[in-house]
């Protein structure tokens, strides 16, 4: 097999080298919608432990006072339908476990998203600074071919396997993402 010839033009090399600085390696983006369905999965871990006291109609913020004290009257939380705790943990299950394996990945890490603004807007007392980059890292995976290796839409794919490496805006996003953290 024979390497494909290099653009020798000068304006070859630049694109070549903007790739290279600013382009992702699908298999890492593939590795990236893991870690981020075992964040979410984690961070809903933690949050069950508290689901009663914070989440639920019976807790400290019932979705009456949550409505009429805290929230703008224009936000909208699909947490807010129902109080039962059952719900609360239902709205997540799916969309994570979907998001986990690949499964229709744009819409599940979009829906995911969703179902993270709902629960961060459910009580946003109890959120931190880790609740908003969760928030922004599902924002810029849904940009993302996240899904192009090892996920269930690859394998039901019948495409041919796409360059391992991708570039643009979002790419670009998520590294200045990273950068502004550290």
């Amino acid at each position: 097999m024979t390497a494909a010839p290099k653009d020798t033009t000068a304006g070859g090399r630049v694109r070549a080298k903007i790739v290279e600085l600013f382009g992702a390696d699908l298999r890492s983006l593939a590795l990236l919608r893991v870690v981020l369905a075992l964040l979410v999965l984690t961070d809903l871990a933690i949050r069950a432990t508290d689901l009663y006291q914070h989440y639920a109609d019976a807790g400290v913020l019932p979705r009456t006072v949550l409505v009429e004290e805290v929230l703008s009257p224009w936000v909208f939380s699909l947490n807010l339908m129902n109080g039962e705790p059952s719900f609360q943990a239902l709205l997540f299950g799916v969309a994570a476990l979907g998001m986990l394996v690949g499964y229709r990945t744009r819409l599940m890490i979009f829906v995911m998203w969703v179902l993270l603004l709902a629960i961060h807007l459910r009580n946003p007392l109890v959120n931190n600074s880790s609740s908003l980059l969760l928030r922004m890292l599902l924002f810029w995976g849904m940009l993302l071919p996240l899904g192009a290796y090892w996920s269930v839409d690859r394998a039901r794919s019948a495409l041919p396997r796409p360059s391992p490496r991708f570039l643009s805006l979002a790419t670009f996003g998520l590294f200045m993402q990273i950068a502004f953290v550290y």
